[in-house]
C-alpha cells in the first residue's frame, strides 16, 4: 500500500485554496511527489524503500597510517537481520584509491562506492549532492575493524557537525564511534551534533533523503547525537545515541517524513531520548526563507498565513518535497529509552507526527514525560488550543482542531515506567487527536499515567492498557462523547504502581540498559527484564489480539495477546 498524504492533509490544502491566485505566476512544472510505502511491518518498508547494492564497483580506503591495504574484504548490508548488520558472504575488492582524510574520500566518491575507513582517529566530513548516487548505488561509509576502532573526534569543515549530509541522498553511515568532548562538570562545548542530515531547503530546494544510519555510537555532543531537518526516507537502526549535554540523544525535526527508527538505544541525555518534533515554526521559517517566496507577505501568527504558504509550496515543489511542520509515515519500534530528561521534555517527545506507528518501545528510568504528543505550542494553532472546545458541536471535524498536533497515530505494546511529578507516562494535548492505544503499560507512580486534553479527545480510541491514574484536562463531561473508546472501564486496568507491576516481571530493577566499555558499549548484564511472567495476571494472556506487532522488542515472535513491549516469558525462564 502507498500513500502521499493523509485525507486530513488534503482537507487542509483544500481549505487553503483561497490563496491560489498567487500561484498563477508559476512558471515551472510541479515536481512529482515521493511515494511512501505504508505498512505496519518495518521489514517490508525496508524491502520496498531501500535498494542497496550487493557489490561495490569501487572501494576507496581512508587510512592515515603507512600500512595501507591493497585489498578489502567486505560483505553487503543485511538490513533486516537481527543477528548482525552485514551479510554472510564476503567479497574481496581491489582498492581503487587511498585517502588520508574522510573529506578527501567524500569529495572523490561516486554512487555505488564503498568508503572503507581503517582504524584510527579522524576529522569528520561533509557530503553534498552526488548525482551518480541512487537506488542500487548508495555511497557507503563503513568503519573497518572492531567496534570503536574508527573514531571521529574532530569536526568536519563545518565546525557545528562531525558528519554533515547536506542536500544529499542514498548514503549509508555505518559503525563509527562519533565522539564529542562533553561530560559531567564540563561547560557544554564543541560540535552541535555527531550526525546532521540537512536538506537546507532555503538554499537548495532539496531534501536529504534515502539515508541509512546504522550501528553507530554517537555520544557526548553539545546538543544531539543525531539531528535532522528537511528530510525524508531515513532508516535509523542499531545505534546508541547518548550523553548529549544540552538537549536530546537524537532529534528529528522540520517537516521530515517517512522514517523507520528501530532497535536503537537513546541514553543519558539532558533532554529527550528521541525527539521527533517536526516543528511547524522552524519548518515554515525555513520554507519562507527560500527565494521563491520573497514576495509572500510577512509572517502572521495565524492558520491562514501558514496554510497559504503551504499551498503555494505544494503547487511549486510538490507534496512531501519541502518542510511543512508535519511528519507522516514513521515507524518507531523496538527502541530502549533510558536515563534521559533531567532538563525536561519527553522521553519520546512527538510534535506534528501523524499517521504513524509507535510500538514495542521500552521507556524506564527517565526523568521527564514518557510518550508525549503535542503541537510544540506553535502560534498558528493557538486560537484552536486556547481555550479549545467546550462542547461536542464545536468539533465538527479536524478543521475545528489544531493542525500541527499528532494525528492518527497507533501506539501499541509499549512499556513506560516512571516516577515523575507533574509528568505523564502518556500524554495527548494540543490537538493530538485520533490516537489509537492498545496493549500498553503506562505507569507513573505520581499523577498522571495518562493525560488527555480537550483538544485531543476527538476520535481517541484507548482499550486494553494498564496504567495508574488518568486525567482529563480542560474536559467538560459532554466532550468525552467525541472519543471512540475512553481509556477507562473494564478493558483498562488502573491503579497499578511500579511496585505492583514489578512483581509481574521476570527481573525488575532500575539498572541502566547499557555500560560504556572503553571505545564502545555493551548491554548491561544486570539490566532489568521487563518480560511479563508467564502467569502474570496483569500483563499475560489478555489484550487486543487484533492489534499486536508480529514480534516483540527483543525480536521474539508474539504468540498471543499480551500487554507491553515484551512477550511473556515461557515457563521455566522466570
Amino acid at each position: 500500500m502507498v500513500t502521499n498524504r493523509s485525507c486530513v492533509r488534503g482537507l487542509l490544502l483544500f481549505g487553503a485554496a483561497v490563496m491560489c491566485s498567487f500561484c498563477a505566476s508559476l512558471s515551472a512544472q510541479t515536481p512529482s511527489s515521493p511515494i511512501f510505502y505504508k505498512t505496519q511491518n518495518s521489514d517490508e518498508w525496508v524491502n520496498h524503500t531501500l535498494h542497496v547494492q550487493n557489490k561495490y564497483p569501487r572501494v576507496l580506503v581512508v587510512d592515515a597510517s603507512d600500512h595501507v591495504p591493497r585489498q578489502i574484504r567486505a560483505a553487503s548490508l543485511n538490513l533486516n537481520s537481527r543477528a548482525k548488520d552485514d551479510g554472510d558472504q564476503l567479497h574481496t575488492y581491489k582498492v581503487h584509491a587511498v585517502y588520508r582524510t574522510l573529506q578527501e574520500a567524500a569529495d572523490a566518491s561516486q554512487g555505488g562506492d564503498l568508503i572503507a575507513v581503517m582504524p584510527g582517529h579522524y576529522a569528520g566530513f561533509v557530503l553534498e549532492d552526488k548525482p551518480s548516487a541512487g537506488d542500487g548505488r548508495y555511497i557507503h561509509f563503513k568503519a573497518i575493524g572492531e567496534p570503536g576502532d574508527v573514531i571521529i573526534d574532530q569536526p568536519s569543515r563545518i565546525a557545528d557537525w562531525m558528519i554533515l549530509l547536506r542536500a544529499s541522498h542514498h548514503v549509508i553511515v555505518q559503525g563509527f564511534n562519533i565522539a564529542g568532548n562533553n561530560g559531567p562538570g564540563i561547560e557544554p562545548r564543541g560540535t552541535r551534533a555527531g550526525i546532521m542530515l540537512d536538506g537546507e531547503f532555503r538554499n537548495t530546494n532539496q531534501q536529504t533523503h534515502h539515508i541509512i544510519v546504522i550501528g553507530n555510537f554517537s555520544h557526548n555532543h553539545r546538543k544531539w547525537g543525531l539531528h535532522s531537518r528537511d528530510t525524508h526516507t531515513v532508516l535509523m537502526q542499531n545505534n546508541l545515541f547518548a550523553f548529549s549535554a544540552v538537549e536530546h540523544s537524537a532529534y528529528v525535526s522540520d517537516g521530515s517524513d517517512n522514517y523507520v527508527i528501530r532497535r536503537n538505544v537513546f541514553f543519558g541525555s539532558h533532554g529527550s531520548g528521541l525527539q521527533c518534533n517536526i516543528d511547524s515554526v522552524s519548518s515554515l521559517h525555513e520554507l519562507v526563507a527560500n527565494p521563491y517566496f520573497k514576495d509572500y507577505r510577512k509572517e502572521e501568527p495565524t492558520r491562514q498565513w501558514a496554510m497559504g504558504l503551504i499551498k503555494l509550496a505544494t503547487d511549486r515543489f510538490g507534496e512531501n518535497n519541502f518542510p511543512d511542520g508535519r511528519g507522516i509515515n514513521f515507524i518507531i519500534e523496538d527502541n530502549v529509552i533510558n536515563e534521559n530528561g533531567k532538563g525536561g521534555g519527553g522521553s519520546l517527545n512527538l510534535a506534528g507526527l501523524q499517521d504513524s506507528l509507535i510500538q514495542n518501545n521500552l521507556l524506564y528510568g527517565n526523568f521527564n514525560h514518557g510518550i508525549a504528543q503535542w503541537n510544540d505550542q506553535n502560534p498558528y494553532d493557538e486560537a484552536y488550543v486556547n481555550p479549545g472546545p467546550a462542547s461536542p458541536p464545536q468539533v465538527k471535524g479536524p478543521l475545528d482542531l489544531p493542525l500541527w498536533g499528532c494525528h492518527g497515530n497507533l501506539i501499541r505494546n509499549n512499556t513506560v515506567l516512571m516516577d515523575n511529578s507533574k509528568r505523564a507516562a502518556m500524554q495527548c494535548r494540543n490537538g493530538s487527536w485520533g490516537t489509537k492505544m492498545r496493549n500498553n503499560i503506562f505507569v507513573n507512580d505520581q499523577p498522571f499515567s495518562l493525560e488527555v486534553f480537550n483538544t485531543s479527545i476527538y476520535k481517541l480510541d484507548s482499550r486494553f492498557n494498564v496504567m495508574n491514574t488518568l486525567s482529563y484536562t480542560g474536559m467538560p463531561e459532554a466532550l468525552k462523547s467525541l472519543a471512540t473508546n475512553l481509556p477507562e472501564g473494564e478493558r483498562t486496568i488502573a491503579g497499578i504502581t511500579q511496585e505492583k507491576a514489578g512483581k509481574e516481571f521476570v527481573r525488575y530493577n532500575h539498572e541502566p540498559w547499557v555500560i560504556i566499555d572503553g571505545k564502545w558499549w555493551r548491554l548491561n548484564p544486570g539490566r532489568p527484564d521487563f518480560s511479563p511472567r508467564a502467569d502474570s495476571r496483569l500483563f499475560s494472556h489478555w489484550g487486543d489480539a487484533d492489534e499486536l506487532p508480529q514480534h516483540d522488542l527483543a525480536g521474539k515472535k508474539r504468540t498471543g495477546a499480551a500487554i507491553g513491549a515484551l512477550e511473556p516469558a515461557s515457563k521455566g525462564r522466570e
